[in-house]
């Protein structure tokens, strides 16, 4: 019989850091997450800025806070044109099959805002994401027609009783995150 060794990769944010995104060796932090007496739920509306030609992106996460220090993310989720950087083009000028997805490039982030939520309101968003993988809106980089990643974000925080501001198909997406703490 072999030996079952349980280790996952897991993004985590210390608050000494700051926001400074820090990946830690995934055998202490499971034995930290087993061994946690408070496993408090969160989200996360996560954004980073763009470089060159991408706009870039926002993006909610879903995870528990450690102890009252350690924030780990279980799900990340944005919301991405299906298929890939050609239709992300045509999406400007309407809309295209979007999909509901994480990507490397989601473990990092410039901007967020973190919302401490029960068990209920994290089984709610949970739910919300499970509908929308299943049939992902149509994807509009502007939502002209469609919804892009920042109408994801309003989507969840809308869910929890937070204010979302106006404006998520015409503001790039850390300045939407940033408008959205300012909100709440």
């Amino acid at each position: 019989m072999g030996v079952h060794r349980r280790s996952f990769l897991v993004l985590s944010t210390f608050p000494w850091l700051g926001s400074v995104p820090r990946l830690v060796r995934a055998e202490d932090l499971y034995d930290d997450y087993i061994n946690s007496t408070s496993k408090q739920p969160f989200v996360g509306f996560l954004a980073r800025q763009g470089s060159g030609d991408s706009v870039g992106h926002a993006f909610v996460g879903v995870g528990v806070r450690l102890d009252a220090t350690l924030l780990v993310y279980e799900r990340l989720f944005g919301l991405y044109p299906k298929n890939g950087a050609l239709a992300g083009i045509k999406s400007v000028f309407g809309p295209v099959s979007g999909k509901l997805d994480a990507t490397w490039d989601d473990v990092s982030w410039d901007t967020e805002l973190v919302r401490v939520i029960d068990a209920g309101q994290k089984e709610k968003v949970l739910a919300q994401f499970d509908k929308w993988s299943s049939a992902a809106p149509q994807y509009s980089l502007v939502a002209n027609g469609g919804m892009n990643c920042n109408s994801l974000v309003g989507d969840v925080a809308r869910s929890l009783g937070m204010k979302v501001p106006n404006g998520s198909g015409a503001t790039r997406p850390w300045k939407f995150i940033d408008a959205l703490k300012s909100a709440n």
